[in-house]
């Protein structure tokens, strides 16, 4: 996130008076954005895969890896393809934008997924059933 500020604040700064951006700016925007990549390639990017893989139980495991997938393939298409249109409309805006979706998904993680660690695969369901949240929507009186 805070790499994502870093980048909306300079191009709020420097970018779009009919100037060039100086060399200086123009690193610092470059490093700052490898930095962003770095960490969001060690922290957000594999979870999209991780916690699926984790949290459906055994018999909708693969159905459920496999709606992931086609999301997530969906959806990285997307944001490929609308990147620069938005860009060009929320000029550094697009950058505080996706600092705070990653704020909300950092805070959708921490409130709304249950912890897995020790805990069997066969005994996910009981994670859900037990949460206080999900217990409403996936409890044992439930119909599935």
């Amino acid at each position: 996130m805070n790499s994502q500020v870093a980048v909306a604040i300079t191009l709020a700064l420097k970018f779009g008076e009919g100037k060039t951006i100086p060399k200086g700016t123009g690193i610092f925007l470059v490093i700052v954005i490898c930095i962003f990549v770095l960490a969001y390639g060690r922290s957000w990017g594999p979870l999209g895969w991780l916690v699926p893989s984790e949290l459906f139980p055994l018999e909708t495991r693969s159905a459920g890896q496999s709606v992931v997938v086609c999301v997530n393939m969906i959806f990285t298409a997307l944001i490929a393809q609308c990147f620069l249109a938005a860009l060009c409309h929320l000029k550094y805006g697009i950058f505080l934008l996706f600092a705070g979706l990653i704020f909300m998904m950092s805070c959708f993680i921490f409130f709304l997924l249950p912890e897995t660690k020790q805990v069997p695969i066969e005994e996910i369901y009981l994670l859900w059933e037990n949460h206080w949240f999900w217990k409403r929507y996936c409890g044992p009186d439930q119909d599935n």
